[in-house]
């Protein structure tokens, strides 16, 4: 338990009254100091009790005032002058200043001497490091019951209560909860952290009006920091054993989701390629917790402007799905259409979303119905159901069935060639389209001489029989192009 200035005073063995500053008797004491010197506050620091017998305090009120704020500038909990011995008869500058600034000043009775005090201070950080180590031996108890797959939330609830204080596990970038069902950072400490525009946390210390608080970056996840206050065990030694245990169990929780990643990416392939019978595909989907009833596929084709690590986030962000990157297209299985609005945002780039699964078998065609409507999407309507695909972008096809017919009447012919002769005019093609017919950017993409781009688009125009000379041309070439991209037999 922490041993404050009033403990003394309410001692009966130490003989001890306050003369001034009643305001400061709860203030808390790391340690007990003798010093007889002019200046005190160079040899003591926070928390410290300066024990005198008065030889160093001055006699001048003007000087004693001065005495006594230095003190309480260096943060010393109080001062205890011994009775009846080299102090100043007349002690009012000094009491004056200590009512000021809520110094306490007592005074101790001749027959106790000043290591009696210090003793009882000892004994009382004793019995505080009894208890910090029992919190310890608590805070590792919790750890063994976390790695039986103990919520996150739940685990740093039953932390803080070994410690007897208040947690917070936060994102160092955002100050956002580290998890979306952890509880917030108080608005009184965002403000206090985002007030500090070089904190490291590494380790720090802040305050505000009325508490202190403690901060630290989690070991090997400087993202991630916890910050803890309110505890009267609590230190920086406490903290660590906190944050390795709450590090642990951060690891633990990434483990898992990278292994539920490989899972759910392999299922998804499988089930896009109609690896799986009906049956072991719908047991494989309850095993991970999706109904095929109401789980949809998603698609998106990342850019630039997704995050790194996007399925990370959103799984701290309580979204359930599943993964498989193929080609250019990101393929994601989701349990609720509701789910789309959080996923895109984490994405920032156009979704397509199928109509529910329905059956394992019916994968390809959710696929296919995903790849539709997200060639529907828009700047202004960046995700699109299938359902309602046509809203926008009604020049496309309506359906994959008249996608497939639309790209093999116009564009039929290259397939087939460039299948035949191993040649690339198909994606020639589309990238001379992209970059608007320039044909420095096309070739400088391509990486080929302009006489041979040339000549792959005069090709190109002979075995279509468009021209790319023509709005007609164009137009009817690039919508074959995107109707191919609807209708892709698979991924990628």
């Amino acid at each position: 338990m922490s041993f404050s200035i009033q403990d003394i005073i309410d001692s009966v063995s130490l003989r001890t009254r306050l003369l001034s500053g009643e305001q400061g008797t709860q203030r808390p004491l790391r340690w007990a100091h003798v010093c007889e010197l002019p200046d005190p506050s160079e040899w003591l620091g926070e928390g410290d009790l300066l024990m005198t017998t008065g030889i160093g305090v001055p006699h001048d009120a003007g000087a004693q005032r001065a005495y006594v704020s230095r003190l309480s500038e260096a943060k010393v909990a109080g001062m205890m002058i011994g009775e009846n011995m080299q102090a100043p008869e007349d002690l009012t500058g000094l009491c004056e200043q200590a009512v000021l600034l809520g110094f306490p000043i007592l005074t101790t009775h001749y027959s106790v001497p000043f290591s009696a005090v210090t003793k009882a201070i000892l004994d009382a950080r004793q019995q505080t490091e009894d208890q910090r180590r029992r919190a310890v031996v608590r805070l590792y108890e919790s750890t063994r019951i976390g790695l039986r797959h103990l919520a996150l939330k739940d685990l740093l609830l039953r932390l803080a209560a070994d410690v007897k204080a208040d947690l917070y596990l936060f994102d160092t970038r955002s100050l956002r909860p580290w998890e979306e069902e952890l509880a917030p950072l108080p608005e009184r400490w965002s403000q206090v952290l985002g007030a500090r525009q070089r904190l490291t946390y590494d380790l720090a210390r802040c305050h505000d009006a009325e508490q202190e608080a403690l901060v630290m970056a989690l070991p090997a996840i400087p993202e991630c920091a916890i910050l803890a206050t309110g505890g009267l065990l609590l230190d920086y030694g406490i903290l660590h054993h906190i944050a390795s245990v709450l590090a642990i169990e951060l690891e633990r929780v990434q483990s898992e989701h990278e292994r539920m990643l490989r899972l759910g990416s392999e299922l998804v392939d499988d089930l896009v390629n109609l690896r799986l019978t009906e049956r072991a595909a719908l047991e494989r989907l309850q095993q991970l917790g999706y109904q095929p009833t109401a789980t949809h596929f998603a698609l998106a084709r990342l850019d630039e402007a997704a995050p790194e690590n996007w399925q990370f986030e959103l799984s701290r962000q309580g979204l359930k799905f599943l993964a498989r990157q193929a080609g250019d297209e990101t393929v994601i299985l989701l349990t609720e259409q509701t789910a789309s609005q959080v996923l895109q945002s984490a994405l920032a780039c156009g979704v397509g979303i199928s109509a529910p699964l329905a059956t394992g078998l019916r994968a390809p065609e959710a696929l296919r119905e995903a790849r539709l409507a997200l060639a529907h999407a828009t700047p202004s309507r960046p995700i699109v159901h299938y359902a309602n695909a046509l809203d926008e972008a009604f020049w496309l096809p309506s359906d994959l069935d008249q996608a497939r017919r639309m790209y093999r009447r116009v564009i039929g012919n290259l397939l087939d060639y460039d299948a035949d002769n191993g040649s690339q005019l198909t994606q020639t093609l589309r990238v001379f389209l992209e970059q608007n017919r320039s044909w420095q950017k096309s070739s400088q993409i391509l990486n080929v001489h302009k006489q041979t781009l040339v000549y792959r688009v005069r090709r190109i125009e002979e075995i279509t029989g468009r021209s790319l000379d023509d709005t007609e041309g164009v137009v009817a070439l690039w919508i074959a192009l995107r109707s191919m991209d609807i209708s892709a037999e698979g991924p990628g």
